[in-house]
């Protein structure tokens, strides 16, 4: 078996010798997104038959920390959720610009551990389930798929189910020829988790709730008494952080399991089934649990399925409150628990999330694991058409000069150093440019480290954009440009592409 844990983490390739210079950035920056310890739920109700219940008041809502009761500050209904009527979303900047608040759904095929006849059956039910919508979708949609080596962008959020369809049509499936070969697990572990860390990252910048349905089987059992205790832990680790990174982007997590029912699995030398996804002692579906969301498998009706995660992901509510049990030092994982004044009512929320860890003393060894952290993150924004919304950035060709290119984004998007009242504020981010041909064939790779400078804030409150300029490499077949900004202090990501062949 392969060192999972470490392939987890650090299984993506590294970048060229043209990549940014090394920058510490925090040991956890992947902890519990909370302002002032401010933790904020989304929860959906359902009745006995498993319907959603939407027309409940705040005060129908009992919650719990660490099994101590807490006092909700602020609650939503799901009706003040959707898009707005008048809005057409056709890609993540018309969903920031104009329903930054408003649930998205993220479909993703998985080509990792899925069979080719399931592939294609995922195919038929996703059409199924599209061909009984209305043409405008009620919430942007983006498909992605993902394989052994790629993570290719279907198409962007959309609301247009056609564009879905067509994208879906037009989409050659790979063949997932490893599935069911042990030597391959650790790869496919670090593909699925890879893929659920990118799509963390990449929204992390939308306020909004996000519902993902991974229609597949994530990746094989593992074992944990077949790997060293050492590499157990660094694999609770890692799944610790891809957990953490799903709850702070406040994405909903739903497994779809295409093979229908099963009437007969494959066991090891100790009889356990090595073919069920969700047996064992690592599965996959442990990460929707986690994050509010739920497995389903062992059934046909995959379209209606995939209906059901769909429904269930916009009929949440939003709660928020601030823990008022301060002795955090007992346990590192806080408890949640939602209880319905009505006990004909059932709330699925998350299981709860980690205290972020105290900043580790700088060492050889922690800047090394920062280095490699920030390599592992700007490679897997690099290889992917995704759009990262973690900083917006906005991409212009120079009028006078079209090989002179300028990126941009704004200064909320950022973390400022604070200097003193005399001293001028200072931002570390790094960025990294990457021209592609046709084909999606990456050259003319460039990486910078990157330190800007701000009037302090009693001189100016809200700093201009800051503003990265510099020149296309000479590459006459470059059809796509793709930047990519990773701030230094919080981990933050901004990734988006530049039509080079059509502007």
């Amino acid at each position: 078996m392969p060192l999972v844990a470490t392939a987890l983490l650090l299984a993506l390739p590294a970048l060229s010798q043209q990549q940014p210079s090394p920058a510490s950035v925090p040991n956890a920056p992947y902890s519990l997104r909370a302002n002032a310890r401010i933790v904020v739920l989304d929860v959906v109700v359902v009745d006995r038959k498993g319907q959603p219940v939407t027309n409940l008041q705040k005060d129908d809502f009992q919650v719990y920390e660490e099994k101590q009761p807490q006092v909700v500050t602020s609650f939503e209904s799901p009706a003040v959720h959707p898009v707005p009527p008048s809005a057409a979303i056709n890609s993540t900047a018309d969903l920031d610009r104009l329903a930054p608040q408003s649930p998205v759904n993220i479909i993703v095929l998985d080509e990792l551990n899925s069979r080719f006849e399931d592939e294609a059956f995922t195919r038929y039910s996703l059409q199924k389930y599209l061909s009984r919508q209305p043409d405008k979708l009620n919430a942007p949609t983006t498909l992605i798929a993902v394989s052994m080596h790629k993570f290719n962008v279907l198409v962007d959020y959309t609301q247009d189910k056609n564009a879905i369809l067509n994208a879906l049509q037009h989409h050659t499936a790979a063949n997932p020829w490893q599935v069911g070969s042990r030597s391959w697990a650790g790869e496919q572990f670090s593909s699925a988790f890879s893929a659920l860390m990118q799509v963390s990252q990449a929204t992390a910048g939308h306020p909004g709730h996000k519902n993902m349905i991974w229609i597949g089987r994530g990746f094989p059992t593992l074992r944990l008494d077949k790997i060293s205790v050492e590499d157990q832990d660094r694999l609770k680790t890692a799944i610790d952080n891809c957990v953490n990174m799903l709850r702070d982007s406040r994405v909903t997590f739903y497994t779809v399991d295409p093979r229908g029912v099963s009437t007969e699995t494959a066991t090891d030398e100790d009889g356990v089934d090595v073919e069920d996804p969700f047996g064992g002692n690592v599965q996959f579906n442990a990460a929707a649990a986690a994050t509010g969301g739920k497995a389903f498998f062992g059934r046909n009706d995959v379209d209606a399925e995939i209906g059901t995660s769909i429904r269930d992901g916009a009929s949440f509510y939003t709660l928020t409150y601030k823990p008022s049990n301060a002795d955090e030092a007992r346990r590192p994982f806080r408890g949640i628990r939602v209880r319905m004044k009505d006990p004909n009512l059932h709330a699925i929320t998350r299981e709860g999330y980690y205290l972020p860890k105290a900043p580790e003393a700088p060492t050889k060894k922690v800047a090394t694991a920062d280095t490699q952290r920030m390599l592992v993150d700007l490679s897997s924004a690099m290889r992917t058409t995704l759009v990262y919304d973690g900083v917006p950035i906005r991409i212009d060709r120079d009028p006078t000069d079209p090989n002179m290119m300028h990126a941009r984004f704004l200064p909320e998007n950022a973390d400022w150093t604070d200097h003193g009242p005399t001293e001028n504020r200072s931002l570390k981010f790094q960025v990294l440019t990457v021209v592609f041909d046709k084909k999606n064939k990456a050259y003319g790779q460039a990486g910078k480290g990157i330190v800007a400078s701000a009037l302090p804030i009693a001189q100016n409150p809200t700093p201009a954009s800051v503003d990265y300029r510099f020149s296309l490499p000479a590459a006459p077949n470059a059809t796509r440009l793709r930047v990519i900004i990773r701030i230094d202090s919080s981990g933050k990501i901004g990734a988006t592409n530049f039509d080079l062949a059509g502007k």
